[in-house]
């Protein structure tokens, strides 16, 4: 089942200081993500883009998402496609069920010589995944071999069919890269993760000061036939003294009105 065109959602990476572990080196969260439902709800998204870890590490802290005012719609998964072992996939696919997601993001390694095992084992958990939910890989640029829209095409081809393998895109992706995409493999892109982080910081701009950009990039995929839904993965104050769910939060709700603004004139 695909998401909604023009539904919205908030990455819950987005309000996590922890993301990338530069707090605690586990990796665990920091945030307590059920603190800012209510007013995520409140603001207008429509659902979240789950970090699997906002979930798995305190049941009590599951319990209350699962009982919160927004669908978790997506889960955000980073087990490896790198291991035999299925255990970590075995257990995203179980949270996927468990919180009734539409879609998992997920992404493959980056080891060439493994083409052939990612297909296979990415086949094998998208068996396990409920009927109606979708594999969404991000086809990430420098951290996965699917950064190559004929390697990716080839890739999700094996793994299974439209409905089942799906893919997601960026926003600070070039106009070639996304053309490249979606000729490769276009009828699979159902998902946007709305991202502008600057790779050289990792900080990333408000949606109101990159603006044009956005609505360029808005006008590119929908000139390319893009009719579906939308992650804000990073926000302003990422990797700064500002990084604290409060304020990320207070960046987001700034982000959804412009990328609703830009959305709606897109449509119009």
């Amino acid at each position: 089942m695909t998401i909604p065109a023009g539904t919205v959602l908030l990455g819950t990476v987005a309000l996590e200081p922890n993301r990338w572990a530069t707090v605690d080196r586990s990796g665990a969260p920091a945030a307590a993500l059920s603190a800012w439902l209510q007013p995520l709800a409140d603001a207008g998204f429509d659902g979240l883009e789950l970090w699997e870890r906002h979930v798995t590490e305190d049941p009590a802290e599951a319990a209350a998402i699962l009982a919160g005012p927004l669908p978790v719609t997506v889960l955000n998964t980073y087990a490896s496609f790198d291991e035999a072992d299925p255990s970590a996939r075995q257990q995203a696919a179980a949270w996927a069920t468990r919180l009734g997601a539409r879609g998992v993001k997920f992404n493959v390694g980056n080891r060439p010589e493994l083409l052939d095992a990612y297909a296979t084992r990415l086949g094998e958990w998208v068996e396990l995944l409920p009927h109606g939910t979708a594999a969404l890989c991000e086809c990430h640029q420098g951290l996965s071999v699917a950064e190559t829209p004929e390697i990716a095409a080839a890739l999700l081809h094996a793994a299974g069919p439209p409905d089942r393998v799906q893919a997601i895109v960026h926003t600070h992706e070039t106009p070639e890269h996304l053309t490249a995409r979606f000729e490769a493999y276009g009828e699979r892109i159902t998902h946007v993760h709305v991202n502008h982080l600057d790779p050289a910081t990792g900080g990333a701009p408000r949606l109101a000061d990159v603006r044009p950009q956005l609505e360029a990039t808005v006008a590119h995929l929908g000139a390319l036939g893009f009719r579906g839904s939308w992650t804000i993965e990073f926000v302003h104050g990422t990797l700064t003294d500002r990084d604290r769910p409060a304020d990320l939060l207070a960046e987001a709700v700034d982000d959804l009105r412009i990328l609703r603004e830009v959305l709606g004139e897109a449509i119009a």
